[in-house]
């Protein structure tokens, strides 16, 4: 795992670097939101580490990303993932094995929350460590209007890049120093969560 945190590390130095930084991230939080397993908020928190002075720019790339990335697979679900029994076709089988924590066990959690929750779900998405495609897909599937589905990801994914792009503003040295690529990793919630407390304190 520090190989692939380095790798990661060494990646997003590249892309920093350059002008197109900011497309990488784009392509990367759509293929996260739609089809791929990607690390979107480590490469985010990467990029925007090393390069602080484009980090709302980051969020914005990061956010749009994520609802294009979204709608496509709201649209893999809708049309692709039942058949007219309501059975799963062949497509969704396949990505139940092989896309890594897809299951059908979690297809149907999903599905439990959002009609416990409906909408709000969408609003608990970005802080919980569950790919956002899973939602996306499943919320196509459940035939979720896709104006609110549009609505609630855009403010909850926005609010998550944003949030994280102020507090690395705010904190600069203290993210950094909790976000060290040579030690064994910690979960991006946990980094939030504290470096939200450190603002608190600073701020408050």
């Amino acid at each position: 795992m520090k190989i692939w945190l380095k790798s990661l590390r060494n990646w997003g130095m590249e892309w920093a670097n350059t002008k197109w930084g900011a497309w990488a991230l784009f392509v990367c939080a759509f293929a996260d939101a739609s089809f791929l397993p990607l690390p979107t908020p480590m490469f985010f928190m990467a990029l925007t580490l090393l390069n602080i002075t484009k980090a709302y720019k980051y969020a914005l790339f990061g956010t749009l990303g994520t609802l294009t990335g979204a709608l496509a697979g709201y649209s893999i679900g809708h049309f692709a993932w039942l058949d007219a029994n309501g059975e799963f076709t062949a497509f969704a089988r396949f990505v139940f094995e092989n896309i890594p924590g897809f299951t059908e066990a979690v297809y149907q959690s999903i599905y439990i929350q959002f009609s416990k929750w409906g909408l709000g779900i969408l609003f608990l998405a970005p802080f919980v460590p569950v790919p956002y495609k899973l939602f996306s897909i499943s919320f196509g599937a459940f035939d979720m209007n896709i104006f609110l589905f549009s609505l609630g990801t855009l403010i909850g994914q926005g609010f998550r890049f944003y949030l994280f792009s102020f507090l690395i503003i705010k904190l600069g040295p203290e993210v950094k120093k909790l976000f060290e690529f040579n030690m064994k990793p910690v979960a991006i919630l946990a980094t939030a969560c504290i470096a939200i407390t450190i603002i608190a304190i600073k701020v408050f």
